[in-house]
């Protein structure tokens, strides 16, 4: 007789457990602990990464199975929906900014200095508590965990998460009344930030308007901190596309430069044109040889005419397909044959190619941009009918993603 499912995923979570502990130990590294002292991200080889997933991924299917269906949903709609409250408040009212790391802090104190009311910040480190925010080292009585110490320690993190609760989160509950209100509809006026923001002004242009500017710094700060991820960093599009055979690129919406300033370094023959609405580029380095900034909206036609490369590194998922048509029109009068469209973005897997669990993230993602910008993330059909619908003379010659990334490179060819 087989091993059921259950007991063939707890061998599966203790045999890959067993890889990554007994790597740990061979090479003196810290065993995971919830001690405020663990680092915050730990980087590993693939093959143990591997295991670690393996891990994950089985945990949460034997999570699922052991709880069993209607518990299971009721767990979802009633604990994880709460599940980020006392985060969300821990980064708002800066509680792990307030928290020595030497020594512990008692909830009266720690809510006097928060400005929070004592029966609130009690009840908040009580939920948090559960989720391994701090350590109750006595009743009332906290110390930093290793969670807590990282929003702490890590630059932006605590931005990020700031950002992600206010906007995000408090976004997601009203997807499907924004579904319901304006169906299909594309328009970034029409989102379920809209309503949960109470604004008819797309995403962009409400945190702009605010007057004191803190919005729109926690916003880029918190871009800065996703950015930093190494799955993103900007070597992985400089490194891995043939950029030696071409002599002047345009990256459109390349913010303050950091792609042109790695490939000018790189490539001593190319030339590169930053593009980026005037207030972005404002703050751009000055005088950089072979980089040349220029105030452009893409919502009209391209100035730049006969490029080697345009390079769209993460643009079009901000983008219901409407307005990315009209990005790739306003392309066109500046493209000669031959000339190349590089696209650095998310290309979403075909279903079944990951594991639920994995999965889960990358349709999470979709929803994100779905409910704040009324866009989305595209599978590779997506990009080809996209590309066709703007003009067929668009056309994908490669795709590829580079070891470490999580943006492909899609190539695409003007046969103009």
């Amino acid at each position: 007789m087989s091993p059921s499912k259950i007991v063939e995923l707890s061998s599966s979570i203790a045999t890959n457990t067993k890889l990554v502990d007994d790597y740990l130990s061979e090479n003196g590294l810290p065993t995971p602990s919830f001690d405020a002292s663990y680092p915050p991200d730990l980087p590993l080889p693939p093959h143990i990464t591997q295991a670690k997933q393996t891990v994950l991924e089985a945990m949460d299917e034997l999570e699922a199975l052991l709880l069993g269906p209607m518990p299971k949903i009721f767990n979802d709609l009633v604990v994880r929906l709460t599940g980020q409250t006392s985060l969300h408040a821990i980064a708002k009212f800066k509680l792990a900014n307030n928290v020595p790391f030497d020594s512990t802090i008692t909830i009266p104190e720690l809510a006097k200095t928060s400005g929070l009311d004592e029966g609130d910040c009690n009840r908040l480190i009580s939920h948090a508590l559960t989720n391994r925010l701090f350590v109750e080292e006595e009743p009332g009585v906290i110390k930093h965990s290793a969670m807590t110490s990282a929003i702490v320690n890590v630059p932006l993190f605590r931005d990020w998460i700031e950002e992600t609760c206010e906007n995000m989160w408090s976004s997601a509950p009203r997807i499907v009344s924004a579904m319901e209100k304006w169906p299909g509809s594309e328009e970034p006026n029409e989102t379920a930030y809209n309503l949960a923001r109470h604004t008819e002004l797309p995403f962009f242009a409400d945190i702009s308007a605010d007057k004191s500017g803190m919005r729109a710094k926690r916003f880029a700060d918190s871009m800065s901190f996703f950015q930093a991820n190494p799955t993103m960093r900007t070597s992985l599009i400089v490194d891995n596309y043939d950029w030696a055979s071409h002599k002047v690129v345009v990256d459109v919406g390349g913010s303050q430069g950091d792609v042109a300033l790695g490939l000018v370094k790189r490539f001593p023959e190319i030339k590169c044109v930053v593009q980026d609405l005037p207030e972005v580029i404002a703050g751009a380095p000055k005088d950089v040889e072979r980089v040349e900034f220029q105030g452009y909206d893409f919502f009209t036609e391209q100035p730049v005419k006969d490029a080697d490369v345009y390079l769209f590194r993460m643009i079009f998922h901000n983008w219901g397909d409407k307005y990315c048509i009209q990005i790739l029109k306003n392309l066109i009068p500046a493209l000669k044959n031959g000339t190349k469209l590089v696209i650095n973005d998310h290309v979403v897997p075909e279903p079944g190619v990951l594991s639920p669990f994995n999965y889960r993230s990358v349709r999470a993602f979709d929803l994100v941009m779905k409910e704040c910008f009324n866009a989305k993330e595209r599978d590779i059909n997506d990009w080809t009918a996209l590309l066709k619908k703007a003009d067929e003379r668009f056309v994908i010659a490669d795709v590829k993603r580079p070891e470490g990334s999580q943006l492909q490179i899609i190539e695409v060819n003007w046969e103009g």
